[in-house]
């Protein structure tokens, strides 16, 4: 479906509002982030510019929330390309379809997913759907027409797209379509998985994908973006095994990696240690005042973090309200700042998370303490505090991507 329909149809919310989840990140070759990563990051291989990141998440933006065409595209890119000097690889008219083509339809099946999810009582199937010409993949046109649940494991590889230029799309289906239409639930085989290698930047790269599709396609951008509607029984299984709670780092890297120091420098402070208290309302206002009201935006090295006395003090057990007063500096002021991408194991859902790092003197008699700030879409989520005396604890926190770091260029 073209930006163009995709816009006519409501416009469709959905497919905006996963679009507009994206955080922009610079990368140099489209395997740098892979599969699920993507439902969270907005990437253009070969762009390392932020400026030029925003330029084309916007214009790719217009087509879904305006529906402009490629064409419309085409000139915003040109203009983007000759205003920050970008030498891209491949043909203009192959690279700007792939880019604008590829975000539009992803968010599109995306938003077809969460609405399946609203309708799975009433309408608890899907059907794939290919366009059946001479451009379709043999395996695409093998799988189109087949009936198979919802939460058949089957559609987090093989929800459309799955690849490059692929158009297909699916259907949700009822009980009494599935019967007037003469159509049988299809129990497909166990995923044939294989691994290809491919070339990049830093050499050759092994990935693992799904027979029939493309290489970081086996994924469903719907699911990683908003988590699979399990079944209570489902739920109540992986609580009690203690699966619930476990995240899987998508993201590659460490301080080694990145050419980092292995300690943190002790920042000298301003700040002061607040009242120990185990009051909640005491925990508040110490927050308050910190805060100087009830929420604030600050602007830092890793984009701007809202924080709110309901969320600081929701997050933050009251018996470490001493330490309040030193969050402004540790966003204002970190020594690194670092990017995960992590799905969780059991719903799928993909979550971007900050952390920033900082060291500080912790009393008179010349301790410190490492301090790590969570940031999850923009706020503030919590934090770990870490005594000096356990470097290598501050150092499982020091992964993933650089998006920071003081004296050095990320």
């Amino acid at each position: 479906m073209s930006a163009a329909a995709v816009a006519r149809d409501t416009p469709f919310r959905e497919a905006i509002d996963y679009y507009n989840g994206k955080v922009r990140l610079p990368t140099r070759h489209y395997t740098d982030l892979m599969e699920a990563a993507h439902a969270k990051a907005f990437v253009v291989a070969g762009a390392m510019q932020d400026d030029l990141l925003a330029g084309l998440q916007e214009a790719v933006r217009k087509g879904l929330e305006q529906g402009t065409t490629l064409a419309e595209f085409r000139k915003d890119f040109d203009r983007l390309v000759a205003a920050h000097g970008w030498s891209y690889k491949g043909s203009r008219g192959w690279r700007t379809r792939t880019i604008f083509q590829t975000n539009v339809r992803t968010a599109y099946m995306a938003g077809k997913w969460e609405q399946a999810q609203r309708t799975r009582a009433r309408r608890p199937y899907a059907r794939y759907v290919a366009t059946l010409d001479s451009k379709t993949r043999q395996e695409h046109r093998i799988w189109h027409g087949k009936v198979v649940p919802l939460d058949d494991p089957w559609w987090s590889t093989h929800w459309p797209p799955n690849g490059w230029g692929c158009r297909c799309s699916a259907q949700t289906v009822s009980d009494r379509e599935l019967e007037a239409n003469g159509w049988a639930v299809w129990n497909p085989p166990p995923d044939e998985w294989r691994t290809v290698t491919l070339q990049t930047p830093e050499g050759l790269k092994e990935v693992r994908t799904v027979a029939g599709v493309d290489p970081g396609w086996a994924y469903n951008p719907g699911k990683a973006a908003t988590g699979a509607q399990l079944p209570e029984s489902t739920v109540r299984a992986s609580r009690d095994d203690g699966s619930w709670g476990k995240w899987r780092r998508l993201t590659p890297g460490d301080w080694r990696t990145a050419g980092r120091p292995k300690d943190v420098p002790v920042d000298a402070s301003t700040a002061r240690l607040a009242k120990k208290t185990d009051s909640a309302d005491e925990m508040s206002t110490i927050v308050r005042k910190v805060l100087g009201g009830e929420e604030k935006t600050f602007d830092t090295p890793g984009g701007s973090v809202l924080l709110t006395v309901a969320g600081v003090a929701g997050h933050v057990a009251p018996g470490r309200s001493p330490w309040v007063p030193f969050i402004p500096e540790i966003l204002a002021d970190p020594f690194e700042v670092w990017m995960t991408l992590d799905e969780h194991e059991v719903t799928g859902r993909v979550e971007l998370r900050k952390r920033f790092i900082k060291r500080v003197q912790a009393g008179t008699r010349g301790q410190s303490l490492y301090l790590v700030a969570n940031v999850v879409k923009g706020a503030f989520v919590g934090w770990t505090l870490v005594p000096a005396s356990t470097p290598g604890v501050l150092n499982n926190q020091r992964v993933g991507k650089l998006l920071w770091a003081r004296n050095q260029e990320p």
